[in-house]
C-alpha cells in the first residue's frame, strides 16, 4: 500500500528545472555539500567533481585488429554480428545465403564458424565488414550527480544510451573557488528585489 510521501510531488530543485528561490538555492547547496564534501565523494572519489553526461558513440572503419568488434554495413543499416544480420535478412535472402554457403561448405549459413560468416557477408556487393570502437561524447556537465541524472531522464529519447561520469576538476580554480564559496556559505542566494 503505498504510503502518503509516495505520492506526494517531489520538491522542487534546479536539478528537475525549477526556477531559483530560497528553496531550490538550499536544496541544491544540501546535494553539492553531499557530492563533494560528504557521503557522496566515496562513489566517485574526488571532492573536485564535475558531473558530466556522456552518451556513447560508436566509430566505424577501424582494421579488425585495432576494434572492439566488427560491423557489417549496407547503406543506412548496421548490424553487430553475423547473426543478428540473418535475423533482419527476409527469408529469400537467406535461401541465397543458405544456397552459397550449401555449394561451398556443405552447410547452411547459421552453422559456419563466425570468421566465416563475417568473410561471407564482406563479401556480397554492397556490404561492408569493418570495425569499430565505442567512445564516450560529453553531451553537457552539473555541479551534482542529481542534476545530471535527471538531464538523462528528460533526454535520453534524444541520445540513446547515457551515462554520469566525473571530471576531476582539480586544477579549475575558478570552478572550484566558486563552488567552495557556495559549500562555505560565502557565496549565497540573495532574492531579487522589485524595481
Amino acid at each position: 500500500m503505498p504510503t502518503e510521501n509516495q505520492n506526494a510531488e517531489p520538491a522542487p530543485s534546479l536539478a528537475s528545472g525549477h526556477g531559483l528561490d530560497a528553496a531550490t538555492w538550499a536544496d541544491f547547496v544540501t546535494r553539492l555539500r553531499h557530492d563533494c564534501n560528504g557521503a557522496g565523494v566515496k562513489w566517485h572519489h574526488t571532492a573536485a567533481a564535475l558531473f558530466t553526461v556522456q552518451t556513447k558513440r560508436i566509430d566505424y572503419g577501424y582494421e579488425p585488429d585495432y576494434a572492439e568488434g566488427l560491423v557489417v554495413c549496407r547503406e543506412d543499416c548496421s548490424w553487430f554480428s553475423p547473426e543478428e544480420y540473418w535475423e533482419d535478412c527476409d527469408e529469400e535472402d537467406q535461401a541465397e545465403l543458405n544456397a552459397r554457403v550449401q555449394q561451398d561448405f556443405e552447410c547452411d549459413f547459421l552453422e559456419l564458424s563466425v570468421d566465416d560468416q563475417w568473410e561471407l557477408i564482406g563479401e556480397l556487393d554492397d556490404h561492408t565488414v569493418t570495425g569499430w570502437n565505442k567512445r564516450w561524447e560529453i553531451v553537457n556537465s552539473h555541479f551534482t550527480k542529481d542534476a545530471a541524472e535527471a538531464f538523462i531522464r528528460r533526454k535520453q529519447h534524444d541520445y540513446g544510451e547515457m551515462r554520469v561520469y566525473v571530471e576531476s576538476q582539480y586544477y579549475a580554480w575558478e570552478f572550484e573557488a566558486i563552488k567552495e564559496a557556495i559549500i562555505a556559505g560565502t557565496l549565497t542566494y540573495t532574492p531579487k528585489v522589485a524595481a
